[in-house]
């Protein structure tokens, strides 16, 4: 963040200043980051086990195994984990929000707007929710690959079609960074319109 020689008086703050910003503040804070990365992981991993079982199960139906396929109730069951770890990001991200009230009033003193607030939160929400899919993803398709098989063989894996399964990892890990940004747009809201007077007056 610098001021802007062009406009004196505004602050010039880029995509990568946020960047620069949210990755220092996830190493500093590893232990909230890694809280919210489990959260989004865990509610993930049971979506990716249910889709990746089903694709598997259809797989073994075609190749002539059982009919078995997961029930339409397990998807509520999903649902109710994902808003769960929504919920979960968003308590996480509030109480990250009064831990930096100093660090944001002095920002905003140093003529931040708002939208550069906001801007930090997201950059530190994406790269959590990155890290979260990957993982998430990587737990679910191992659980999927276990129930299935017993049933249709631990190898029906290699006989599952290479583009529904690349399809369901970019669509889970999409998901799981729009779950974490948008858990994250109420506190990084809350944190934009912090007071900076007040802010830097705050004590923990």
């Amino acid at each position: 963040m610098k001021m802007n020689k062009e406009a004196p008086g505004r602050v010039h703050f880029t995509l990568m200043d946020a960047i620069r910003l949210g990755r220092g503040y996830i190493r500093r804070r590893l232990d909230r980051s890694l809280i919210n990365i489990a959260s989004i992981a865990l509610g993930l991993s049971f979506y990716t086990t249910m889709v990746i079982s089903d694709l598997l199960y259809s797989t073994s139906a075609r190749l002539g195994g059982g009919q078995v396929a997961v029930e339409s109730y397990q998807y509520w069951l999903v649902a109710v984990a994902l808003v769960v770890s929504i919920v979960g990001i968003t308590n996480a991200m509030l109480i990250a929000v009064y831990e930096r009230y100093r660090e944001i009033g002095t920002m905003k003193c140093l003529g931040a707007l708002d939208r550069h607030i906001v801007l930090l939160f997201l950059v530190e929400s994406f790269y959590q929710g990155l890290v979260g899919g990957l993982v998430g993803f990587s737990l679910g398709l191992a659980s999927a690959i276990v129930i299935t098989g017993f049933g249709a063989g631990f190898d029906i894996v290699l006989y599952a079609p290479r583009v529904s399964l690349l399809t369901i990892f970019v669509g889970s890990v999409s998901l799981a960074m729009a779950l974490s940004m948008v858990a994250t747009l109420y506190p990084a809201w809350r944190a934009s319109k912090l007071n900076p007077v007040e802010a830097l007056r705050y004590e923990l």
